[in-house]
């Protein structure tokens, strides 16, 4: 591995040009000059594909360390990925994954959705909810809650409706 990967606090940063290329024809993470910055999470998913030459389950558990619903996010991720769609997480700390249109990648097209993972237990308000549908408006994208209750996430479009 060497300096091909570094596994930083937040991320790795990958350094194989190969390896950059290869992630860039999948969209995977975000390209920075010579490097590639990759989500621990959005790593996990290419690692279980053996992109990565990294062990799924070490990616996964750093993951958790950040994020007590990484497993959640992880679930919703890999069947977005699997039915043709880019998900990644938010570089910026957020709780949201990022969803591009199907049929582009990132940089060829912005970001579609941001897509709030939570679980079956999940509780909010009308408050609550309005808090996330004007984030997504202020950052014109849709607003998208995704419930994980088991194997398959179930998806809800959140909106603004005004009666003029």
């Amino acid at each position: 591995m060497g300096e091909a990967v570094e596994i930083t606090k937040d991320m790795l940063v990958i350094r194989d040009p190969k390896l950059i290329l290869k992630l860039r024809s999948l969209g995977g993470g975000t390209e920075e000059g010579e490097e590639n910055r990759i989500t621990f999470l959005e790593a996990a998913f290419f690692a279980e594909r053996r992109v990565i030459p990294l062990e799924f389950e070490e990616l996964m558990e750093l993951a958790r360390k950040k994020d007590k619903m990484a497993e959640k996010q992880y679930t919703v991720l890999k069947y977005l990925r699997e039915q043709g769609y880019i998900a990644k997480p938010s570089l910026d700390g957020s709780p949201y994954l990022r969803l591009y249109r199907k049929g582009f990648r990132p940089g060829e097209d912005r970001t579609y959705a941001l897509i709030h993972v939570v679980d079956d237990k999940w509780k909010t308000d009308a408050e609550g909810l309005g808090k996330m549908v004007s984030f997504a408006g202020k950052l014109r994208k849709e607003c998208i809650i995704a419930v994980v209750d088991g194997e398959e996430p179930k998806f809800l479009k959140l909106g603004r409706t005004n009666y003029e």
